[in-house]
C-alpha cells in the first residue's frame, strides 16, 4: 500500500492549503534570495465539536522565487472526502513586487474525483478542487486560504488527528497549528517536543504551537544549491517521522479496537459462498498449515489489491461476498475475505491495524497512526499449541508468513473478537533464514571475450522485489528486465537466454541467464575481475556519525561464487583474501587459481537488523576492513611465458628502488598510442628488449610528439647497453614533456649506477628527479652503491622528517647508521623503528640491525622470536590455490626471520639452538649470507667437515660476490679449514653443486612426459600440498609422489609454518623417474618459467 509522505517537496506543497501575512523585516541582503521558494506563513486552525464534526482552516503565504516553482504552484489542489466533509477555497491572491495584487476568482475552481477515486470508485469518495492561479510568476508572493468542514464524524463522538511541522525541504519563516475543542470534552494532546499551555475562551480549550525552519540552503563546491541539513526533532531512532502534535478522544487502545471491531466483526463471519470457496481451495490440504497457506495464496494472488491507505474513503470493509465478486479490494477488504475464509475452516483470526512506515506513538491511542490492515490466525506449532501467525495478503508476491520489511518488528493493534484489543509487535524476523546465492561460470578467451552463465537464487527481501517484477513481465520481456537488473548488479555486458520460470511460491526465486562482454574488465591492461554482483552492504560516512540507527537490512547470508576459465596458458596474480568478523556481521572473500580457472567466493552474513548509531565507529571499522569502499580489486592476468621483473621496494641502502615500467595515464594521449605503450611494457616484462625497441622506434616515427615514447625508448636503450644514446633520449623526453612522471629518469639513474657512473646519476636526478619520495630513494640507492653512507643518511633524514610515521624509512636510517659504524645510534634507531609494531617484516629488519651491532642480544632474540611466530601463523593460514605475491612474501620473510633468529642464537653462543632455524632458512633461501651462518653453526658444533661442505656451497650461490663481507668470510673460512686438513663431507647426502642440492627424483608411475611448474607448500613433515601451475595435466600424478619426498631440515621441528616454494618438474620419454628441482626464487612472477 502507498504511504503518505510527511516531508513535503515543493511539488507536493503546492497541493496543500496555505496560512495572514506578516512582512519580514527588510535587510540589505536577503539570506533566502537563492531559495526556490520560502514559506512566509503556514497556519492551520482545527476546531472540533464533541460529536466529532468540526472544521479546518489553512492559510499560507509562499514566496515564489523560480520559474519551476511558479509552474508547480500554478494550479492549486484541494482534496476532501465528500462523504463526510465539504471544502471551500476562500481566496487566492498573488502579491506582485510592485505592491499590486491579482485575485483569482475561487468560483473558477473545477471539481472532479481524485485519481484514486477514478481508479476504484467503490472504494473512495475523495474529490479534488483544481484552481488555476492567475498571473503567477517568479518574484511574486502567493497567498491563499482553504476551509474544510467535517460534516460527519468518522467515529460517532470521537475525533483524532496528527500533524508534523515542516522542518526539512525548505525555509519556513513561521508555522502555527491551533487546536480548539469544547472545554467539557475529553481529549488527550501529545506534543513532547513542542510544549504549549492551553487557554480557555468562549467555552473552548485552545492549544497553539509555533515552529519555523530558517536555515538557508547553500551552494556546494560545484555551485549547485543543496537544501540545508536540519535535524528533525520529531523522528524515532530509525528516522521515521513522529507527529509533532497528536490528539485523540479515545481513552485506550482497547477503545480503538472496540470501534473497529464494530465496523468489521460482522463482516468477518463466513457466508455460504465463502464456505464453499474455502472448501474448494483446501480440498488437497491435509493440515491446518496447508489450509491456511492455500487460502492465503488465493487472496494474495487472485484478489487484486487496490492500494488505498487505511481510512481513505471509509473505515468499514466490504463484505467477503462483495470482494469475491469484484475480484479486488483494499487492505481492509483483503483482510476481511482472508479471515472469513480461514474462519470457514474453523480457525481463530483477528484483524490487525498497523502503520507501514509510520512510527507508532504508543501513548496516544489513535487511528491516525495506522494506514494498513493485515491478518492474524492461530495455527498449531510443532508441539500442537496455538501460535499466532501474521499474514499480509496485500503483498501479493510474498511467500506465506513473510511480512514486508516496513511492517516487521512494529507495534500493531490486534483486535480479537472476544478479548480487548492490544498493541503487539509483529515478528522481527522472517519465518525462515534468508539466503541469497549468485553463481557464475564463465570462460575468457584469448581476445578478452567473456561468456558466462549466471544463476541468481533469492530467499530474501530481494525475492519480494523480484517476484513483483516477474509478475508484470511476459517471457518476451525477460531479457530486457534482466539486462536492467544485471546493470544494477554491476555488469555492463549483454544479457541473453533469461529464464524466469518458477517452480512455485514456496521455493526461492531462481533466475538464470547468459552474459557476455567483450574486452571484459580491463583485458587490455592484463586485468580482470571475478564475476561478483555488487555487494549489498550498508555504508556509513567517515566524516560524521549517522543521525539514526544503522539499518543493515534483514539478517541474511549472501553468497557469490565465480568461476572463470582463463585463456590457455594464462595465470593470475590473485588479490588478498578478506576475512572480517564482528558480532553483527561477517565478511569473507577468497580467491583460488586451479586448473587454469580463477575461482572466487564471497560470503556476507548479516546477523542483526539494526546497530545503534553510537556503534558507528565499530561499523565503520568493519566497513573499511571489508574493503567494500575500495571496490573489487583486479586480478592481474599473466599471459603465457610472461616473466615479470621483480620489483623490490627500497628498504635498504643496498637495494634498488622500484623501477616503474608503465607510464602514468595521460589524458591527451591517443588511445592507440596508450595501448601500444601498454603492450610494449608487457614485452619489457618478458625481457624482450629487442622487440620492445623495434616497436618504440616505429611508434616514435608515427607519433613523434606523444609523451613517454622517446623516454621509454631511452630506458630500453640504456638497459640494452646503449647507455649514452638512451640518456640523450630520456633527457629530450623530460625537456619536451616536463610534466611526465619521472619514472624514466629513475630508471636511467639506476642504469648509470649499475655502470658505476655515479656522478651522471646524481646530475640526472638533480636536473629532473625532483624531491619526491621515489627520487629521494633513488638518491639513497646511488649513494649506497658507491658506499657514501653519509650522504645517504642525509637524504634519509630528510625523508624521515617528512614522513615521521614511516617505519620503512626509519629502518633504513638504522641500517645506514650501522654501515657508518655508529652502532649505539643504530641500535637505538632500530628499537624505535619497531616499537609498537606488529609487522613481522619491520621487526625482523630492525632485529637484524640489532644483531649486527651486537647490542642487547637478549632483546633482539625476544623480538626475533615474535617475528617468527607472527610469520609462522601467517603462512599457516595460506591456502595453496589462493597464494598471491603477498603469500609468497610471507614465506620469504619467514625464511629471512629464521636466518635472523639463528644468527642471533649463534652470537649468543647457542649453535645447537641456531642450527634448525639456519637449516630451514638455507633450504628455502640459498644465498651466501645464510650459507655462511649455517656453516658457522656447524663449526660451533665441531662439525668441521659439514662446515667446509656448506662454505663451499655458499660460495657457489647466485650473486655471492655482491655480499662482499659474507663472501670474504666464506672464502677465508674455506682457506682456514682446508689449511687445517679438513675434508668436506662427501657422501650421497652432501650435494656438491647448488643444482644437485635443489634436485630430487620422483617416481613416474603414470608414464608422464614433458615438463611444467609446480607450486608446493612445505610443513615440518615435508610437502603438505602441491598443485600444477603449468604443464600437461598428465603430470598431476607426480604431485602425490612428490608429497612422499623426505625433506629433512626444510622447517624447524615443531614449526606450524607452511612455506610456499616453486619447482620445475621434467619427465623424459619412458623415464621411470622424473626430476623435481626447486627454483631459486619462488613467486607468482616466476611461475611458468623454466629453469
Amino acid at each position: 500500500m502507498k504511504l503518505r509522505p510527511i516531508v513535503l517537496s515543493a511539488a507536493l506543497i503546492a497541493t496543500l492549503p496555505l496560512p495572514s501575512h506578516t512582512q519580514t523585516p527588510a535587510s540589505s541582503v536577503d539570506p533566502y534570495r537563492d531559495e526556490p521558494f520560502v514559506f512566509e506563513r503556514y497556519d492551520t486552525i482545527t476546531t472540533m465539536k464533541a460529536d466529532g464534526t468540526g472544521d479546518i482552516v489553512q492559510h499560507l503565504i509562499v514566496r515564489i522565487q523560480s520559474d519551476g516553482v511558479a509552474r508547480q504552484f500554478s494550479v492549486l489542489n484541494l482534496s476532501y472526502a465528500s462523504a463526510n466533509s465539504t471544502a471551500t477555497m476562500e481566496f487566492v491572491r498573488v502579491h506582485k513586487p510592485d505592491g499590486s495584487t491579482v485575485n483569482t476568482p475561487v468560483d473558477d475552481a473545477m471539481e472532479m474525483p481524485a485519481e484514486v477515486t477514478r481508479e476504484a470508485p467503490m472504494y473512495s469518495d475523495v474529490r479534488e478542487k483544481h484552481l488555476p492561479v492567475r498571473s503567477l510568476a517568479s518574484g511574486d508572493r502567493l497567498e491563499y486560504q482553504f476551509h474544510t468542514v467535517l460534516t460527519k464524524a468518522q467515529a460517532p463522538g470521537q475525533f483524532w488527528g496528527a500533524e508534523h511541522f515542516l522542518v526539512q525541504g525548505g525555509v519556513v519563516l513561521e508555522q502555527s497549528l491551533t487546536l480548539a475543542v469544547p472545554e467539557n470534552t475529553y481529549v488527550q494532546v501529545w506534543s513532547p517536543n513542542h510544549k504549549t499551555t492551553p487557554v480557555t475562551r468562549d467555552g473552548m480549550h485552545v492549544w497553539t504551537w509555533t515552529s519555523s525552519q530558517i536555515k538557508a540552503s547553500a551552494r556546494d563546491e560545484t555551485g549547485k544549491m543543496t537544501v540545508a541539513e536540519v535535524k528533525d526533532p520529531d523522528e524515532d531512532a530509525d528516522g521515521r517521522k513522529l507527529p509533532s502534535v497528536a490528539w485523540t478522544t479515545f481513552h485506550s487502545w482497547a477503545e480503538v479496537g472496540d470501534w473497529y471491531r464494530g465496523l468489521a466483526e460482522q463482516r468477518l463471519q463466513p457466508t455460504a459462498s465463502v464456505r464453499a470457496k474455502a472448501d474448494e481451495l483446501t480440498k488437497n490440504a491435509k493440515t491446518p498449515q496447508e489450509q491456511a497457506e492455500a487460502l492465503y495464496r488465493f487472496v494474495a494472488t487472485q484478489i487484486r489489491y487496490i492500494s488505498l491507505s487505511f481510512g481513505v474513503g471509509r473505515f468499514q470493509p466490504h463484505t467477503p461476498d462483495e470482494v469475491l465478486d469484484h475480484g479486488y479490494g483494499d487492505c481492509k477488504d483483503k483482510d476481511t475475505l482472508l479471515e472469513s475464509l480461514l474462519r470457514a475452516k474453523g480457525m481463530t483470526t483477528a484483524p490487525v491495524l498497523i502503520g507501514a512506515g509510520i512510527a507508532p506513538v504508543t501513548d496516544v491511542p489513535s487511528p491516525a497512526v495506522f494506514n494498513h490492515a493485515i491478518t492474524t490466525v492461530e495455527l498449531p506449532d510443532a508441539a500442537g499449541k496455538p501460535e499466532r501467525v501474521w499474514l499480509d495478503s496485500t503483498a501479493e508476491v510474498a511467500p506465506f508468513r513473510v511480512l514486508m520489511p516496513v511492517i516487521r518488528d512494529q507495534q500493531a493493534l490486534v483486535i480479537p473478537d472476544k478479548a480487548p484489543a492490544a498493541l503487539e509487535k509483529t515478528p522481527a524476523k522472517p519465518p525462515y533464514a534468508y539466503h541469497e546465492d549468485f553463481v557464475a561460470e564463465g570462460t575468457l578467451n584469448s581476445d578478452g571475450l567473456l561468456k558466462s552463465h549466471m544463476v541468481l537464487t533469492a530467499r530474501s527481501d530481494n525475492e519480494l522485489e523480484l517476484r513483483s517484477m516477474m509478475q508484470r513481465l511476459s517471457p518476451a520481456q525477460w531479457d530486457d528486465a534482466m539486462q536492467y537488473l544485471s546493470g544494477a548488479m554491476g555488469f555492463g555486458g549483454k544479457v541473453s537466454g533469461t529464464d524466469m520460470r518458477q517452480t512455485g511460491a514456496a521455493a526461492p526465486v531462481k533466475i538464470s541467464y547468459d552474459y557476455s562482454r567483450e574486452k571484459y574488465a580491463g583485458w587490455e591492461n592484463n586485468q580482470s575481475l571475478p564475476l561478483f554482483p555488487t555487494v549489498e552492504l550498508t555504508l556509513v560516512s567517515e566524516e560524521k556519525a549517522p543521525e539514526h540507527d544503522i539499518d543493515l537490512g534483514a539478517p541474511r547470508t549472501a553468497e557469490a561464487h565465480s568461476t572463470m576459465a582463463l585463456p590457455a596458458g594464462y595465470r593470475a596474480e590473485l588479490p588478498d583474501a578478506v576475512h572480517v568478523s564482528r558480532e553483527f556481521a561477517t565478511y569473507d572473500k577468497t580467491y583460488r587459481f586451479v586448473d587454469g580457472k580463477v575461482i572466487a567466493d564471497r560470503k556476507l552474513v548479516v546477523k542483526v537488523h539494526k546497530l545503534p548509531r553510537d556503534r558507528w565507529k565499530d561499523y565503520l571499522a568493519f566497513q573499511k576492513a571489508t574493503l567494500v569502499n575500495d571496490g573489487e580489486p583486479y586480478l592481474r592476468l599473466i599471459p603465457p611465458d610472461q616473466l615479470t621483473i621483480s620489483k623490490e621496494s627500497a628498504k635498504s641502502t643496498a637495494t634498488a628502488p622500484v623501477k616503474e615500467t608503465t607510464p602514468a595515464a595521460e589524458p591527451s594521449n591517443p588511445s592507440d598510442t596508450r595501448q601500444q605503450l601498454i603492450e610494449i611494457t608487457a614485452m619489457l616484462q618478458r625481457r624482450d628488449l629487442g622487440g620492445a625497441r623495434s616497436r618504440l622506434e616505429a611508434l616514435r616515427k608515427s607519433s613523434p610528439d606523444a609523451p613517454y615514447v622517446l623516454g621509454m625508448l631511452g630506458v630500453v636503450k640504456a638497459s640494452d647497453g646503449d647507455l649514452d644514446s638512451g640518456a640523450r633520449d630520456v633527457e629530450a623526453e623530460m625537456k619536451a614533456h616536463p610534466d611526465d612522471d619521472p619514472w624514466m629518469v629513475l630508471g636511467l639513474a639506476q642504469e648509470y649506477s649499475n655502470k658505476q657512473r655515479y656522478s651522471d646519476a646524481e646530475g640526472l636526478l638533480n636536473r629532473y628527479g625532483g624531491s619526491s619520495e621515489r627520487a629521494q630513494q633513488m638518491r639513497v640507492y646511488v649513494f649506497g652503491k658507491q658506499g657514501d653512507y653519509t650522504h645517504a643518511l642525509g637524504v634519509l633524514r630528510d625523508l624521515q622528517a617528512r614522513q615521521p610515521e614511516d617505519r620503512a624509512v626509519a629502518t633504513q636510517v638504522a641500517s645506514t647508521l650501522y654501515e657508518l659504524h655508529r652502532n649505539e645510534e643504530a641500535a637505538m634507531s632500530a628499537k624505535k623503528a619497531m616499537d609498537g609494531s606488529d609487522d613481522p617484516d619491520v621487526i625482523n629488519n630492525n632485529v637484524y640491525v640489532l644483531s649486527e651491532t651486537k647490542i642487547d642480544l637478549p632483546f633482539a632474540e625476544t623480538q626475533s622470536r615474535r617475528s617468527v611466530d607472527l610469520l609462522e601463523k601467517a603462512t599457516a593460514s595460506h591456502v595453496l590455490e589462493e597464494a598471491n605475491t603477498k603469500a609468497f612474501a610471507d614465506s620469504a620473510n619467514l625464511t629471512a626471520s629464521w636466518d635472523t633468529l639463528g644468527y642471533i642464537l649463534l652470537l649468543e653462543s647457542k649453535p645447537k639452538e641456531a642450527e634448525p632455524y639456519l637449516r630451514a632458512a638455507w633450504f628455502s633461501q640459498q644465498n651466501v649470507i645464510v650459507g655462511n651462518h649455517l656453516a658457522q653453526a656447524f663449526e660451533g658444533l665441531d662439525r668441521s667437515a659439514d662446515a667446509l661442505w656448506m662454505y663451499r656451497l655458499a660460495k657457489q650461490t647466485e650473486h655471492a660476490a655482491d655480499a662482499k663481507q659474507d663472501f670474504a668470510e666464506v672464502a677465508a673460512a674455506i682457506a682456514r679449514l682446508e689449511k687445517a686438513g679438513v675434508k668436506a663431507a662427501s657422501d650421497e647426502h652432501f650435494a656438491t653443486s647448488m643444482q644437485d642440492f635443489r634436485s630430487y627424483h620422483v617416481k613416474n608411475g603414470a608414464g608422464a612426459e614433458g615438463g611444467g611448474t609446480v607450486r608446493l607448500q612445505l610443513d615440518a613433515d615435508g610437502i603438505a600440498a602441491a598443485m600444477l601451475v603449468s604443464g600437461d595435466a598428465k603430470l598431476k600424478p607426480l604431485l602425490d609422489e612428490a608429497k612422499s619426498l623426505p625433506l629433512p631440515g626444510a622447517e624447524p621441528a615443531g614449526s606450524s609454518a607452511r612455506v610456499l616454494r616453486d619447482a620445475v618438474v621434467y619427465c623424459g620419454k619412458k623415464s621411470s623417474t622424473c626430476d623435481l628441482v626447486f627454483m631459486l626464487n619462488s613467486g607468482i612472477a616466476v611461475e611458468g618459467a623454466s629453469e
